[in-house]
């Protein structure tokens, strides 16, 4: 059975490997669909490849940015085949289709209310959002400046605010781990910080799929919850 989330792991961590004993344990994990129906993510994953996406909280408009962006850069029809991805938060089911709505999603959404998978991936907690002159990551272009971001947060919490205890820890971070057809884990990211997903054009490049550089994502920050756009907050 998994510890609890591990807690500020070093930036080497961020690519350490996934161990056999941690795959298969988390294999074993149910994540909840927007209906609230549970099934083990080996079965999700059974005889495909799949990239899964593992988030901050369903508040976070910086995860929102990256399922935005990847979706307009690298939706399922550019994906090779047998290849799959799928998003995974760490909240309950409620807040999945305002979630999944906001971010514009064109993959499927779970989510690990008990944050298991997060703690066997070894995913890190921290508010940090990075430090100046950090690389910023293809997906955050056109997700406009911090205040911003704030600002568009807020504005979406405010529109979900039935989900406030239902939306997942604020300060646990995700990433992104890719399983073969075959069962074994090919590659993972550690988010390090609030904006540090794995790079678009990275998860493409590993999957071997098509990416669309010059494709725009759809809506701001927060999507149409937000009902501003960047820079004009």
């Amino acid at each position: 059975m998994a510890s609890a989330p591990t807690k500020n792991p070093t930036e080497s961590d961020a690519r350490v490997p996934v161990t056999p004993d941690e795959l298969s344990q988390a294999l074993e994990v149910g994540v909840y669909d927007r209906s609230g129906k549970a099934t083990k993510l080996g079965d999700l994953v059974h005889g495909k490849r799949t990239a899964l996406i593992f988030t901050r909280h369903f508040w976070c408009v910086n995860c929102q940015a990256y399922i935005r962006y990847m979706s307009a850069s690298m939706p399922p029809s550019n994906l090779p085949p047998n290849t799959q991805i799928l998003i995974i938060g760490c909240g309950t089911h409620h807040p999945i289709d305002n979630y999944a709505a906001a971010s514009s999603s064109k993959y499927p959404v779970y989510t690990d209310p008990t944050q298991r998978l997060h703690a066997i991936f070894k995913f890190k907690w921290t508010l940090s959002q990075g430090q100046s002159g950090d690389e910023v990551k293809d997906y955050m272009g056109d997700a406009g400046g911090v205040v911003y971001r704030i600002y568009a947060g807020w504005k979406y919490a405010m529109s979900s605010i039935s989900h406030i205890n239902d939306v997942g820890p604020k300060s646990l971070n995700g990433g992104e781990v890719v399983i073969g057809a075959d069962g074994k884990c090919e590659f993972v990211h550690r988010m390090q910080n609030t904006v540090d997903h794995a790079h678009v054009k990275e998860l493409a490049g590993v999957l071997g799929a098509r990416f669309d550089e010059g494709m725009k994502e759809e809506g701001g920050a927060c999507g149409e919850a937000c009902g501003v756009e960047p820079g004009k907050a």
